[in-house]
């Protein structure tokens, strides 16, 4: 892989997004998104379309799948990258999975702020995004993620690049979450 503190931030995101679902709701039949965890199956076949010249391949980090598209080297320097993960939602509607993220994302990372939030329709799914800035090692980085949910699963498209150059990648960032086909 190209950059080693990538996997760290991977890693990272999914201690975060293991301890933001510690505690299950009680459930909820009338949610359109619910399924008795025991009836729960995730699906690593989704699809997505990488940006034109990036690359993409599965890998498996703490026995967990990710899905990570890499850029071009012509492009490196600014260090976008987009990871998926999928993670349970223990019954949780989307924004208060949303909000929980996004929480336990500032409460248990530092150097972590909140910009702005919203929703994204995807595959004629209501999904969620957020922006935040980061600091990790002393690098600072400009993030986004998309939470597309999927009988009880949250598909996690995670994209970023250095601070000051998201603004250069957000388009193709947006069009890979919108292009999510199950």
């Amino acid at each position: 892989m190209k950059c080693p503190s990538f996997c760290l931030s991977l890693i990272s995101l999914t201690i975060l997004l293991a301890c933001q679902n510690a505690k299950a709701p009680t459930k909820k039949a009338a949610s359109p998104n619910y399924q008795p965890e025991d009836q729960q199956v995730s699906n690593f076949n989704f699809q997505v379309e990488p940006p034109a010249g990036w690359a993409m391949h599965d890998t498996i980090i703490e026995d967990l799948k990710y899905r990570v598209v890499l850029p071009p080297d012509s492009l490196d320097h600014d260090r976008p990258r987009i990871s998926i993960v999928i993670t349970s939602m223990h019954g949780r509607e989307i924004d208060d999975y949303t909000t929980r993220n996004m929480d336990n994302l500032k409460a248990t990372m530092e150097g972590v702020t909140l910009q702005e939030r919203g929703a994204i329709n995807i595959s004629s799914i209501s999904a969620r995004w957020a922006t935040y800035t980061r600091e990790h090692n002393g690098v600072a980085r400009d993030m986004i993620i998309y939470i597309i949910p999927v009988r009880g699963f949250a598909y996690v498209i995670s994209g970023g690049a250095n601070k000051g150059t998201i603004t250069k990648y957000r388009i193709l960032f947006d069009q890979l979450a919108r292009s999510f086909k199950l």
